[in-house]
């Protein structure tokens, strides 16, 4: 008994020795090389650590060893950047950051995430100053967690991640001027009647609005991402030839110029229609019409609008010149669709619906806001199935269907030709993940 007491101790005693011996290979051999690469940049130059605090696992994880260089008063001088929103790019692993950025009198101008930093505005071109703190954590792992520590220091691994992987932080502090000017730039130069062309006005500071005046409808900014952007109309009816946009930024014009292409939508034969009464038409200008003028809110489509009839055919399309016994009269700037009774009228993309109601002159009318001035009008339905202030989404029911759908789609009060819209064409698909 006493020998085999004598080799169990033996055996305890050499598995010690043993792990002891794997240990201090491991952590010799577990340098700082072992943390990640710091490769994060802000307005395309490298920045410079300044501070860090590494756990990097041992012997496949089971203990962490601790690496630390305390943060210090030095400040990265990055110069003068011309860019109004310097781009951060992080490293393939970052999973939290914190950034503050302040003003040369120490006014905190921002102070979020790098996600949060992607939409902001820098309030004026001066001189700013940046703390960044980059953080590896495993899923679901608080960045208050985290237990830090002395070089060299040995903890025990929380094992919340398989392999177990470098777990911490490097922080950055750097200065920087900003002297940034505006860009102004068209999706396209050339716009055939019905089109919509994209503004984008990017390079600003501040959170005032740029301001767009041309011959061809209201126009009204947005921010979008760092920057801003308009749309604009060419109506069935714009004059052919050159337009031009004027974008008045901080007290300075940049003028553009929008060419329109005349486009020849063809007649169609209708029967006369029945003259509308003074009275619907004042009820149908005071409801629709104030809804032309509204402030934009922001933009809330995203990819192809969906035509509100999944079965139908058309009767009159937008654009036509409307002829009846042989005479040509208007042209219509809407699309009128043969539908199935009884199915359900779609939103063509997701937006608030600023109108839902009974009139007169278009029977039961739904009109949706998708935001940037882009508006649907749907009238003659059978019935309705949503009420003013509701937000919709891309297909869902609005109401139901009856013979008959008129859709008018607008841009302001300038109405556009709504099958480019349904194919993902034109200006308003410009740069969408941009």
């Amino acid at each position: 008994m006493k020998r085999f007491l004598l080799w169990v101790v033996g055996v305890i005693l050499g598995v010690a020795v043993l792990l002891g011996a794997v240990m201090t290979v491991s952590y010799s051999f577990t340098g700082e090389g072992s943390r990640p690469a710091a490769d994060t940049q802000f307005g395309g130059q490298a920045l410079e650590v300044n501070g860090s605090c590494w756990q990097v696992p041992l012997l496949g994880g089971v203990f962490d060893k601790v690496f630390t260089s305390p943060e210090t008063l030095t400040v990265q001088k990055l110069g003068v950047l011309y860019d109004a929103h310097p781009a951060l790019a992080l490293p393939d692993w970052a999973s939290y950051t914190t950034l503050t950025i302040e003003t040369d009198i120490g006014s905190i101008v921002f102070a979020g995430s790098a996600s949060q930093y992607e939409d902001f505005l820098f309030p004026a071109n001066g001189d700013y100053k940046a703390k960044l703190t980059v953080w590896r954590l495993p899923q679901d792992y608080l960045a208050t967690q985290f237990e830090g520590g002395t070089t060299g220091a040995i903890r025990k691994n929380l094992g919340v991640e398989h392999p177990a992987k470098p777990t911490g932080w490097y922080s950055y502090s750097f200065r920087f001027t900003l002297q940034a000017s505006a860009e102004v730039a068209l999706s396209t130069e050339r716009l055939e009647q019905g089109g919509v062309a994209a503004l984008s006005i990017t390079g600003l500071t501040g959170e005032t609005a740029p301001a767009v005046e041309t011959d061809l409808g209201s126009v009204q900014c947005v921010r979008l991402g760092s920057g801003w952007r308009a749309y604009i109309p060419a109506a069935y009816n714009a004059s052919a030839g050159g337009h031009t946009v004027n974008v008045t930024v901080n007290g300075e014009t940049f003028a553009r110029t929008l060419t329109v292409l005349p486009k020849d939508f063809g007649t169609v034969e209708v029967e006369p229609e029945p003259a509308s009464t003074e009275a619907a038409n004042a009820e149908f200008r005071n409801n629709i019409w104030p809804l032309y003028e509204q402030p934009v809110r922001e933009k809330l489509w995203a990819g192809a609008f969906l035509c509100p009839a999944e079965n139908y055919m058309t009767l009159v399309d937008f654009g036509q010149v409307k002829v009846t016994g042989g005479q040509q009269g208007s042209r219509s700037n809407s699309t009128r669709l043969y539908t199935i009774p009884g199915e359900p009228c779609r939103a063509p993309a997701n937006g608030v619906v600023v109108f839902a109601g009974d009139l007169a002159l278009t029977g039961s009318t739904v009109v949706i806001d998708h935001g940037c001035g882009v508006r649907s009008y749907l009238y003659g339905l059978q019935e309705l199935s949503v009420t003013r202030g509701q937000t919709v989404e891309r297909g869902q029911a609005v109401g139901v269907l009856g013979e008959e759908l008129t859709m008018d789609f607008k841009l302001g009060s300038k109405s556009v030709n709504p099958w480019p819209l349904f194919q993902t064409s034109g200006g308003l698909f410009w740069q969408e993940k941009g």
